[in-house]
């Protein structure tokens, strides 16, 4: 059960986006505690939930958990998309103020971030963030194994170093206003989807308020963030948004935020 969580004055409307790849064991747990969550700090809010290609009875589940929850939207991939391309199409179709991303495992404890919402009035981001990023006992608390834990390392200070983004982690829950990235051409089908959305809000010149968001371990079902193939895309696609981006300047905002971290 996830802690009640103390309401925030500041009510804004959020989407919350999700995706599922043969996660029926996992669903019906995920939507309840999505909504307890969106109840605890909205009035108004909606849950986007990609069926992203599953063979199992995913999609018959989220159908049959619709029928009684008209704030939850779904969407049906025919194929396996991947991570970024749901993130993507899950920015473009949110409806409310506010944007944020849960995986269905609920693999990152939102409830301090949920208890953060207050700050919205003074930054224009909530970036969740892990403690120890590129420390031995953060590589063993980050990720569901060793392996996904050092290519997360890998892409973050990949991205680090290139861009020169000054947040703690890239790979964790962004709150983010859905106005400052709908009109941005979002690229990345890789897990290099949320970095980039990133990129983008501090090239506006965004606020950012960092927010402890710990890692929970996977308990039920099988992840697949890190097959090699994506492991390479992802790389793929890092280095080919800063050739891009940064080295031939294709960037249209220039600008730089501002960073307050965790603490």
């Amino acid at each position: 059960m996830d802690p009640v969580i103390e309401p925030a004055s500041y009510r804004p409307s959020v989407s919350m986006l999700g995706w599922a790849l043969n996660e029926q064991d996992n669903l019906r747990e995920y939507v309840d505690r999505a909504e307890s969550f969106l109840r605890q700090v909205s009035d108004d809010f909606e849950l986007i939930l990609f069926d992203d290609g599953s063979t199992d009875r995913t999609w018959d589940i989220a159908c049959e958990l619709q029928s009684t929850r008209p704030w939850l939207r779904l969407i049906k991939n025919g194929e396996n998309r991947g991570s970024g391309y749901c993130y993507r199409r899950g920015i473009k179709e949110a409806r409310k103020k506010y944007f944020l991303a849960q995986t269905v495992d609920w693999a990152y404890d939102i409830s301090e971030l949920g208890r953060s919402f207050d700050l919205l009035g003074q930054y224009d981001v909530l970036q969740g963030v892990r403690a120890g990023t590129l420390s031995l006992s953060g590589m063993l608390t980050r990720s569901d194994n060793a392996f996904k834990a050092f290519v997360s390392i890998v892409n973050y200070t990949l991205i680090r170093i290139l861009f020169r983004l000054p947040l703690a982690d890239y790979q964790n829950v962004t709150v983010c206003p859905t106005h400052l990235i709908q009109p941005v051409t979002l690229e990345a089908d890789s897990s290099f989807a949320n970095p980039e959305v990133l990129l983008n809000a501090w090239w506006q010149g965004a606020s950012f308020k960092e927010i402890p968001v710990p890692f929970n371990k996977r308990l039920r079902g099988q992840a697949t963030g890190t097959r090699w193939r994506r492991v390479a895309k992802s790389i793929f696609e890092i280095w080919r948004c800063w050739f891009r981006l940064v080295v031939l300047g294709k960037r249209v905002q220039r600008g730089r935020g501002t960073v307050v971290s965790a603490g």
